[in-house]
């Protein structure tokens, strides 16, 4: 019979993102299903600590408050429910006060602010949304960088997070048959990627989605033959133009980002 999993609550003063990327960490770590995660995310209050503690009982709480009256509410709530906690923030912040020698401030300021730099990071979210799929492909030089390839190869996601990393981003649609679109065939700045993926991996997302839009058959988007002529067709087009060919077939979303970034030489913008 299966064991009954743990009950993990993540509670955090903002929208607990950070939490659950350690967590998923974590989780590599245990057996698959022994673990089950829920997150509350902007706690603020005693009471709503309070309700999540009483909801908690039986389980472990991993929470990220920063104010130190909520983090106090924390430990005394769950001390009386006899639950267990840990905050995930005081290691660290222990860390930088003890090895980097500097004092933490006595109020900690808010987690997201609506500043300069939020605003610009808000503003490469909507550009990067106007100039999705080849649209506005006309402003290709208003771009930080530019995306490449064909359908189903991750262009929209990726640009979606380098956007909310702060990037101003233009992912464009490529037809090999139809050759390179003028725009981009003109582009002459050196912030271009190309990306690839092996085609199975490609022909098994495109029949998925061959299955989620009932396609007609005989459609060859998700042909095996079909698919590895037109990435072989792809891939010549790109190394014709010198652009840089990155494989995004079994990394995550953040990995290709990462690589995107690194490959251009630009640096991960900062934010507060």
């Amino acid at each position: 019979m299966d064991s009954i999993p743990v009950e993990v609550h993540l509670v955090a003063t903002s929208s607990g993102n950070l939490l659950e990327h350690l967590m998923a960490v974590a989780l590599t770590q245990f057996a698959e299903g022994s673990i089950r995660v829920s997150t509350h995310p902007f706690v603020h209050s005693s009471e709503e600590i309070d309700r999540v503690v009483a909801g908690a009982v039986g389980g472990l709480i991993v929470h990220a408050l920063a104010d130190p009256s909520l983090k106090e509410a924390m430990r005394r709530a769950c001390e009386a429910r006899g639950v267990s906690a840990l905050d995930g923030t005081e290691p660290l912040i222990r860390f930088l006060e003890e090895s980097g020698g500097i004092e933490r401030w006595p109020q900690p300021r808010p987690v997201h602010r609506v500043d300069e730099s939020y605003l610009e990071r808000m503003d490469a979210l909507e550009f990067t949304m106007q100039h999705d799929d080849s649209r506005r492909i006309e402003e290709l030089d208003r771009a930080e960088i530019v995306l490449v390839g064909l359908s189903r190869v991750s262009k929209s996601p990726v640009s979606l997070f380098l956007a909310y990393r702060g990037f101003r981003v233009s992912n464009v649609a490529v037809v090999p048959s139809h050759g390179l679109p003028p725009e981009l065939a003109a582009h002459s700045q050196p912030n271009v990627i190309a990306l690839t993926i092996q085609p199975r991996r490609l022909s098994e997302i495109r029949t998925r989605r061959f299955a989620a839009w009932q396609m007609r058959e005989g459609f060859d988007y998700s042909d095996m033959r079909a698919v590895i002529r037109e990435v072989m067709e792809a891939e010549s087009l790109y190394k014709a133009q010198g652009w840089p060919l990155l494989d995004t077939t079994g990394l995550a979303v953040e990995e290709t980002a990462a690589r995107v970034v690194q490959t251009l030489g630009l640096r991960p913008k900062e934010f507060n």
